[in-house]
């Protein structure tokens, strides 16, 4: 009878696997795909071994990883014909925490050799992953260089042993004596799950062992990705769109992407026709990443900006470093590079689709921006670098495209009218609202073309793009408007006299008088037509409609006094300063003052200051014009 050799871990073995048990992994099931990764390690090493070497142990099955269960023991066995270890190499690589036997294997061969070589290292940290569901942990395995079989065993307390074992071929064998509470892995119906969802795509077949010997592959075969884009067929892409994205229509479009250079790596992303019901869940965004076939994250946000998060798909690359846990990415400038890719070809694709000859291609993409512009427009905040790429993406509702349909800044700036060298835009809180606004009344008679922008995000938009090549962005709702030259200025057919300039004064007065504080002055307008009074802001404040966001977002937020600017030309204003001029008092009028500027703060989207109060004092003026 041989006597076991019992061996202490190094490294303060115990306190580090507490930490691996413990707080490495956010769920136990990642253990299988740690060990699956193991073994597709090994025979990525056998299989590199052989074209340099014929003194190899042969091996009587084709390369793959074997999976067997025994639920009444609470068993579970995971089995490779790969390089297998013998003795020394089970000491280094098990008797020590985050010992890489890759690394090592990868630290002797030449640099030339190295690129060839598909390995994914961490085996040793990975493989204590195991005692996170076993009580026990033995290890039978076989180096293929020859020698004799040696058998690991350890209940992970800070100790292993180690005694010759019986195994013929080459490879290793861990057999996993699951804890009462994790008994679960051992159920085929549960191995099933966890190698399809992380291991699904790995290079070898991973069988799992049935009692009656048969052998049922478990993961595909090579993935979409990584096929050639002539070896996949249409529906291969949406099967695969529909997995990833949970949609279950098809995509609006797919880029496929192999990409060599300084970060290789092979990409299939999509954009959907509908939005995802979590479309402003910024924390569902990011693309599936696989390293060398194993599923690393599902959500990596660091692949594609919160503005394209409406995107799905999966990348994967051979090339990036990982580190203890292939769960914690390293940061660094890999993920930014082929991110930046990504981004690239994403525009591209919508910008072909936006600028196609096709109309019915148009079409699509204006569908495309009526359900996620607002999500793109982000984009001029969160990537400056792509700003002129999405300004050719933008595309706006305006005063002469109606409520149905856009234009682009391309389009507006072919169709400018003459002398016009701004952008004129108004925001607001729907089209309805904005289209009938008053401040567009004197643009409109001179035929000026004006953006009307409707998305809470539009704000922003401007602060952060406020000039498209040699075009300013002017809000038509803000500082003075100086219109001279600027379009074809019409002349009514029967011009009001002016309001002598002494009753002007006078009039203006009565309205500071009555509105006090409530406005921060009170001006003649340039830009009302047909109305008698509009409220703007200052050229630098906010806008009306960025302060309505502004105070629902913080009911500590008050605003800023805003400017009140009356149309002299108006019948209802020369009527007002015809009863001023006649004596009627401050405090009558006032009343017609209160009326005038809540009907301003109506017209913008504002509300009125006490609805009760307005509509009583409505309902008074109407009371005595009935009467006249």
């Amino acid at each position: 009878m041989t006597t076991a050799e019992t061996h202490s871990f190094q490294a303060e073995v115990q306190q580090l696997m507490h930490l691996m048990i413990h707080s490495l992994y956010s769920n136990k099931e990642i253990f299988l795909r740690e060990l699956v990764s193991n073994a597709s390690d090994a025979l990525d090493k056998i299989r590199f071994a052989e074209l340099t070497s014929r003194d190899l142990l042969p091996s009587s099955k084709e390369a793959g990883i074997r999976i067997s269960t025994d639920s009444e023991k609470r068993l579970l066995i995971i089995e490779d014909n790969g390089i297998g270890m013998n003795r020394a190499d089970l000491v280094a690589n098990l008797g020590t925490i985050a010992n890489s036997g890759t690394r090592k294997f990868l630290a002797n061969l030449s640099e030339d050799a190295k690129k060839d070589s598909q390995l994914i290292g961490q085996f040793g940290v990975g493989f204590y992953a195991a005692f996170m569901v076993a009580d026990n942990v033995r290890v039978e395995s076989l180096s293929a260089e020859g020698g004799e079989a040696t058998v690991w065993e350890s209940q992970g307390v800070g100790t292993y042993t180690l005694v010759p074992g019986t195994r013929t071929e080459r490879g290793t064998r861990i057999e996993l004596t699951l804890k009462e509470e994790e008994k679960e892995f051992s159920d085929e119906w549960r191995v099933r799950g966890v190698v399809r969802k992380y291991s699904n795509y790995v290079t070898y077949p991973v069988y799992l062992v049935e009692d009656d010997g048969e052998e049922d592959r478990l993961n595909q075969s090579t993935p979409v990705w990584a096929r050639g884009k002539r070896d996949n067929k249409p529906e291969d892409y949406v099967q695969l769109f529909q997995q990833v994205s949970h949609d279950l229509g098809e995509p609006l479009f797919h880029e496929h992407l192999s990409v060599e250079g300084l970060v290789p790596f092979q990409a299939v992303v999509f954009v959907p026709q509908n939005p995802p019901f979590d479309l402003n869940g910024r924390d569902q965004q990011g693309l599936h990443l696989y390293v060398k076939r194993v599923s690393i994250a599902e959500k990596c946000k660091e692949l594609i900006p919160e503005y394209l998060r409406f995107v799905s798909g999966v990348v994967e690359t051979d090339d990036l470093p990982l580190n203890v846990s292939r769960e914690i990415l390293q940061q660094n400038t890999k993920l930014a590079a082929m991110k930046k890719q990504i981004v690239k070809k994403i525009l591209g694709r919508l910008k072909d689709l936006a600028n196609n000859a096709d109309e019915a291609e148009r079409a699509k993409y204006l569908s495309f921006y009526g359900t996620f512009g607002a999500v793109l427009k982000e984009g001029f905040h969160f990537d400056p670098e792509n700003q002129e790429s999405l300004a050719e993406l933008a595309r706006f509702r305006s005063t002469r495209t109606g409520k149905d349909s856009y234009v682009s800044l391309k389009e507006y700036v072919e169709r400018m009218a003459p002398g016009q060298t701004d952008i004129y835009f108004l925001a607001g809180p729907s089209y309805d609202a904005v289209s009938k606004s008053p401040h567009l009344e004197e643009l409109a008679s001179r035929g000026v073309e004006v953006l009307l922008l409707v998305d809470p995000i539009d704000e922003w938009f401007v602060m952060d793009y406020p000039k498209h090549g040699e075009h300013t962005f002017k809000s038509i709702a803000k500082g003075d408007l100086e219109l001279s030259g600027v379009g074809t200025e019409t002349q009514d057919e029967a011009k009001a006299e002016d309001i002598p300039a002494d009753e002007l004064a006078d009039l203006l007065a009565v309205f500071r008088e009555a509105l006090g504080s409530e406005v921060k002055d009170v001006k003649t307008s340039r830009r009302l037509k047909d109305s008698a009074v509009c409220l703007v802001s200052d050229e630098h404040a906010l806008s009306a409609h960025m302060e309505r966001l502004m105070k629902a977002a913080s009911k500590e937020y008050q605003g800023t006094k805003r400017i009140l600017e009356v149309n002299p030309s108006h019948p209802l204003i020369r009527n007002i300063a015809r009863l001023k001029a006649a004596g009627a008092s401050n405090e009558k009028l006032g009343e017609w003052v209160d009326v005038l500027y809540e009907t301003a703060l109506l017209s913008e989207g504002s509300a009125v200051r006490n609805p009760g109060d307005f509509a009583k004092r409505l309902t008074r003026i109407m009371e005595q014009a009935a009467q006249a």
